[in-house]
């Protein structure tokens, strides 16, 4: 296992100066639509960083406010006519910032093996405490192997990765419990690129050589893994099949009855690659589902780790809030713990908010 140069900023100035700075991604930047502010969309902050890659401005506070600003929802990039993976870029320009500031050091002393890892490792030990393992039996001749990535969550909720895997199980899918660490989402969006990398090495080294695929629930963790291969050269990991359980479900044909009648919304999370989860819910009996106006727009959560970027950002969940509301529903459901964080606790809905992976564990059968 070999860990990859980062490429840095400079490293993308042919990827900078190929923005034309045509505005297309103003239509699909979720912050810009309410704001109309040039320099929270990835044009304006083009034209910033093509000053810091040619010595014309310094990295400053001021910049990396806006870069902050960045929901990393790649809608922009999804857009670009040039194909710019805008994302990586801003990434880069914040590590730098990372490195060379006070704020930086601060992070990276909270986010330190030593003081994250152990936080989580503690959880995890105090949920197990009242946690009974319900592990249905491996099938006896599967079709393929894989490792259930439950994210942090997991640690507050066992029971939700017992259920995945009994679900697997069901599909002829032989799985193998590894306790994993969490996938590094909250370094790599600070900037803090070299401790991703080391959480990265950590989760892969986890996983047995036989292993075909990683099975995740939540939309930012599966992404996460996903850029694990621009850190980290690793042959296991190249091999790997990263996909969500959603999409098994769905493939599998597996089908859900609801405990008692349910008027259910959905939030579609910006990293979701398919419309799997909409479609389970669609297919459960005894629940209705209501559609809610703008259901894949951004939440708003991808700068959580900077309260003057929330504050920024109220427009986006305000939005969403009123969007969810309008739906007319009980139970908000989405696939990504960033989104039930925003939705849940941020925005401070009555609708109950809950992942998808547990509304089907908590609520539902599976026939």
């Amino acid at each position: 296992m070999k860990e990859k140069n980062f490429k840095s900023l400079s490293d993308y100035k042919e990827e900078v100066h190929r923005c034309s700075k045509c505005g297309i991604c103003q239509s699909d930047c979720p912050l810009f639509k309410l704001t109309g502010n040039e320099c929270t969309v990835s044009r304006g902050q083009f034209i910033m960083l093509d000053g810091i890659i040619h010595g014309k401005l310094k990295m400053n506070k001021n910049i990396n406010k806006y870069l902050d600003l960045c929901l990393k929802c790649n809608k922009c990039s999804k857009v670009c006519p040039s194909e710019i993976n805008v994302v990586d870029i801003i990434l880069s320009a914040k590590h730098e910032y990372f490195k060379q500031s006070l704020i930086g050091k601060i992070y990276a002393l909270l986010e330190s093996k030593w003081i994250f890892n152990t936080g989580l490792n503690l959880i995890k030990i105090i949920s197990k405490i009242f946690h009974r393992k319900k592990i249905t039996p491996q099938p006896q001749n599967p079709t393929t192997t894989a490792v259930y990535f439950g994210g942090c969550i997991s640690a507050l909720k066992p029971h939700i990765t017992d259920y995945a895997n009994n679900l697997l199980h069901k599909m002829n899918i032989k799985t193998y419990d590894i306790d994993f660490n969490c996938c590094g989402m909250p370094f790599y969006t600070t900037g803090n690129i070299e401790r991703f990398a080391e959480q990265a090495k950590e989760n892969i080294s986890k996983i047995p050589d036989e292993c075909e695929y990683l099975i995740t629930d939540c939309a930012s963790c599966e992404w996460a893994w996903k850029q694990y291969a621009k850190m980290i050269d690793d042959n296991k990991l190249n091999k790997l099949k990263i996909i969500d359980i959603y999409s098994l479900i769905e493939k599998n044909g597996l089908k859900f009855t609801a405990d008692k009648n349910y008027k259910v919304t959905y939030h579609k999370p910006c990293h979701s690659e398919n419309n799997s989860g909409i479609n389970i819910i669609k297919n459960i009996d005894n629940v209705i589902y209501n559609e809610m106006v703008g259901f894949d727009d951004c939440c708003g959560f991808g700068n959580f780790e900077h309260p003057l970027s929330l504050r920024d950002t109220k427009p986006i969940r305000e939005t969403k809030k009123n969007n969810i509301i309008n739906a007319n529903a009980d139970i908000l459901l989405t696939t990504c713990a960033g989104c039930i964080i925003s939705m849940s606790i941020i925005t401070r809905l009555k609708q109950k908010t809950k992942r998808l992976i547990s509304f089907l564990a908590e609520n539902c059968k599976s026939k």
